[in-house]
Formats: C-alpha cells, structure tokens, sequence
C-alpha cells in the first residue's frame, strides 16, 4: 500500500507543476489579445477624430463667408460650429459630404438670424407697449 500512495502523490505533484506551467501561458495569451483590442479601439478613435477633424474643416469653410459678412456674431458662430460638427460627425453615413455641410451651416445661419430678428422685434415691441398703457 505504501507503493500506491508514492505514484498517487507524485502524479499530483507532477499535475499541480503542470497547471502551475500553464498559467503563465494563459496569462500570456490574455495580454496578446488585451492588446489586439487596444489597438483596434485606437484605430477607431483615430478614424473618429480624423472625420471629426475634417468635419471640422469643412464647416469652418463652410461658416466663414456669413461671418465676414457679419451675418452672424462670434458667440453664434461658436455654437453653429459645435453644432455643426457634432451633428456631421454622428450621422449614418460616416463621410463629410462639402455640399451637405453647406447646406447644413446656411440652415443654422438662417435659423440663427431669424431667432435673433424675432428677439430685437419683442424687445422693441416691450417698452412700447408699456408706453401705450400708461397713456
């Protein structure tokens, strides 16, 4: 009997030593494909930040003619820009099409102006009202 228990106890001396080899082997393998996901989350990053660069261009292009002209003020300017941008950057298609951008920048100026114009009637129509009352 005691013969059994040496063989017994040495195949599990021999298959702890082999687990022991093999985790190091897994742990190897989880950095190689840690890493592989890494570099494939930074190459999208970079692939968003390059549209989002582009984009970038094309509505400062595109917004540059209205604000020269003073179409539009700094602050406006600013908040088209992000608005802009942001929206180019989450559509579907994922490309920046020139044309669309312009036409999406000339859509906020308008929007723009027109929200600025209705706000001068109103307070131009305030203290006029308030005179006619007194009367």
């Amino acid at each position: 009997m005691g013969t059994v228990q040496g063989p017994s106890s040495g195949n599990t001396a021999s298959s702890s030593h082999s687990k022991a080899s093999n985790a190091p082997v897994k742990l190897a393998e989880s950095k190689v494909s840690v890493t592989v996901e890494a570099s494939a989350d930074s190459s999208k990053t970079d692939k968003k930040l390059q549209i989002q660069e582009k984009a970038a261009q094309e509505v400062k292009l595109a917004i540059k003619p209205f604000y020269q002209n003073k179409d539009i003020t700094k602050e406006e300017y600013k908040e088209i820009v992000r608005k802009a941008v942001d929206k180019v950057c989450h559509s579907k298609s994922g490309e920046v099409n020139s044309t669309k951008v312009a036409n999406l920048v000339k859509a906020y100026v308008d929007k723009y102006k027109y929200s600025r114009k209705g706000s001068q009637k109103k307070t131009l129509e305030e203290p006029m009202s308030a005179d006619k009352n007194m009367c």
